[in-house]
């Protein structure tokens, strides 16, 4: 795993270049950057995009590394033929554990999504987000929120939106994303994502990704282990019925 890590100075180069590039006012969206958010995030709709994360949790407040993890999300986009400011994005996400030491695989369940539902809709300059994840055990729906900014820095542009969960004693999630202005890139160099989280445990833990446009294109250190043991997250949900049947599942489970 940590051959992979390296790939985080791709990112720390991007936010060195950041804090020297003119930086645009406002934080509001336009067609172009809803278009742009959609094609980076979810690829435009062409076909499944995967964000592959390598990331580390850390205890609060003494900061001790305790766990490495890396997985990824798959994603598929939804146009509305009906109206164009608003898509749905169909995910599904796994992450495994590893000893920040040896790098040996941990005894621990896997953070594992078998679908998410998140719905993007332009209203005016905002984004209006909703979420419904399905974590195997319950369904559960977080918004409508308008906690999404978009700037152009230079050629760059940079996405980013914050999450504030009441679960026990809170949650709170940051995400920056950004687009590099060369559409000749290779994804992994053009499209990087950056995530920090405070949560429940106390628990701080931190992960940055870069974007492939097919599952075997991602590290072999993560489809090894999830074509052996988890094959649904190969692919993203393909529609909603799909979605649907996942749903049903998970709430008949819990009653």
């Amino acid at each position: 795993m940590m051959k992979y890590l390296s790939r985080a100075g791709m990112l720390v180069a991007c936010l060195g270049g950041l804090l020297t590039a003119p930086v645009a006012l406002g934080g509001g969206f336009d067609r172009e950057l809803f278009e742009s958010w959609l094609d980076m995030r979810v690829g435009g709709g062409k076909s499944d995009v995967y964000w592959y994360s390598e990331g580390i949790f850390r205890d609060f407040p003494g900061g001790e590394v305790t766990a490495k993890m890396i997985g990824f999300d798959a994603g598929k986009l939804l146009r509305d033929p009906k109206n164009p400011n608003r898509v749905q994005h169909l995910s599904r996400k796994i992450f495994y554990f590893f000893d920040p030491e040896t790098g040996a695989r941990l005894d621990r369940a896997p953070i594992a999504y078998p679908h998410q539902l998140k719905t993007y809709e332009l209203v005016g300059d905002e984004i209006v987000y909703t979420v419904e994840s399905n974590n195997g055990r319950s369904v559960y729906t977080l918004g409508p929120l308008k906690n999404y900014t978009a700037k152009r820095i230079g050629d760059v542009h940079w996405f980013n939106y914050s999450v504030f969960i009441q679960r026990g004693s809170g949650k709170f999630e940051n995400s920056d994303f950004f687009v590099q202005p060369d559409q000749g890139q290779p994804d992994q160099q053009r499209y990087q994502h950056a995530w920090t989280s405070y949560g429940v445990g106390p628990i701080m833990s931190s992960a940055v990704a870069w974007r492939y446009s097919s599952f075997d294109a991602m590290p072999k250190e993560i489809t090894d282990i999830v074509r052996s043991e988890a094959p649904l997250w190969m692919q993203a949900p393909q529609d909603l019925g799909e979605i649907d049947r996942m749903r049903q599942a998970t709430l008949s489970k819990a009653e």
